[in-house]
């Protein structure tokens, strides 16, 4: 009996044994399924978040394929023919500090350049040749002085290098490549597309000299250079652009004046003070809107008559206003030279003539009491004067 009580407690510790160790391997077991329930989720959590930032992410797709207008933005356009070159304020090696208008009256290459660059180096000795045959070499160089000097001096560099040390004048230019360059004609317009690289600046030259021989008699009139001069020698020019892929557009911009009858566009602008003047206040009065600059022969000519006239017409409901460009100072200078007795308000390049269609100066306009045009653009200070006198 004994033994048969100890046989069934060994049979008994046996079984609990034997379920002990399928409990353990189901426990296990489970485990292990429970582990692989949680990486998967936490895989499948971790592909949802790389799915969430490759949907926000634009996808560069190859050249090959047609792509989306949305799946990339296209480059910033170039300047486009005929519109005004931006101006800029820069030293030059001697440190006097240059502006676009001390190079109005001859046509221009203007060449964007740094000393670091590869491609600017081959450019380098092709420089100085350049500077024989263009009529102005404008050189818009980064990097040290002591290094362009030194640049100029050995490859013979005969036109004006003006220091950029913060790449703002290239962005204004729609580029932030080197070398790479434009023509200006004498108006101080953009007369060329982006050329890029070596050898689409050096064509640059060759554009300017195929459109200096003019009609073939002999004659020079590299000075008298106009974008529509040059027109029919830029179809090259403009695929050298696209395949660098550059955006090219043309000018749609108006330039022949506001019809007479215009609501006068509005601006707010500072004055010489740095106090903002809105033409919208000038409303029940006569303005006599005249556009000018300092570096401007005419406008100097003008500028004598514009005080008289104002001062004729001073209890004849009319002021006199001035928009002009350039240097605070050198109109302050103006100002005060020929004892301005009128607001002289700055604009930023042609900010404000864009919208009046004129990017010249002098020009003016007659504003009614309504704010509207009462007649053409008049062009040059005789015209500017008669607006007033035929009134």
């Amino acid at each position: 009996m004994t033994v048969l009580l100890i046989v069934g407690q060994i049979v008994a510790w046996a079984v609990v044994a034997f379920l002990g160790w399928l409990l353990f391997l189901m426990v296990r077991q489970q485990g292990r399924v429970l582990l692989s329930q949680e990486e998967l989720r936490t895989r499948l959590a971790e592909a949802e978040a790389t799915i969430q930032r490759l949907a926000e992410r634009p996808i560069a797709v190859p050249a090959v394929v047609a792509a989306p207008q949305a799946a990339a933005p296209a480059p910033a356009p170039t300047l486009a023919l005929g519109t005004p070159a931006p101006d800029f304020r820069l030293p030059d090696l001697k440190g006097r500090f240059r502006t676009l208008a001390d190079y109005r009256g001859k046509p221009s290459v203007l060449v964007f350049f740094n000393p670091d660059c590869g491609f600017c180096t081959q450019l380098a000795p092709k420089l100085g040749e350049l500077a024989k045959t263009a009529p102005q070499l404008i050189v818009m160089s980064r990097g040290d002085k002591q290094v362009n000097r030194q640049l100029a001096r050995t490859h013979h560099w005969k036109g004006d290098v003006l220091l950029e040390p913060n790449w703002d004048v290239a962005s204004s230019y729609r580029t932030n490549a080197t070398p790479t360059g434009y023509l200006v004609d004498a108006e101080g317009r953009i007369a060329s597309t982006l050329a890029v690289g070596v050898d689409g600046v050096l064509t640059l030259t060759k554009m300017l000299n195929g459109a200096a021989k003019g009609n073939g008699n002999g004659h020079d009139h590299g000075a008298d250079l106009t974008a529509e001069s040059l027109s029919q020698k830029q179809d090259a020019a403009v695929e050298k652009a696209k395949a660098a892929g550059l955006a090219v557009t043309e000018s749609r911009l108006q330039r022949n004046g506001l019809p007479a009858g215009t609501e006068a566009p509005n601006f707010t602008l500072p004055d010489l003070e740095g106090r903002e003047r809105t033409l919208g206040d000038y409303r029940g009065k006569r303005v006599l809107l005249v556009f000018s600059d300092p570096a401007c022969g005419p406008c100097q000519t003008l500028a004598p008559s514009l005080v008289q006239l104002e001062q004729a017409h001073r209890d004849n409901n009319l002021n006199v206003l001035m928009v002009s460009k350039g240097d605070l100072e050198a109109n302050r200078l103006k100002a005060k030279e020929h004892g301005f007795t009128f607001p002289v308000v700055l604009q930023h390049n042609w900010e404000v003539s864009k919208d009046y269609a004129m990017f010249a100066t002098p020009v003016g306009y007659l504003i009614d009491e309504r704010g509207v045009t009462a007649g053409e653009v008049a062009v040059g200070g005789d015209a500017i004067l008669r607006l007033v006198s035929g009134s």
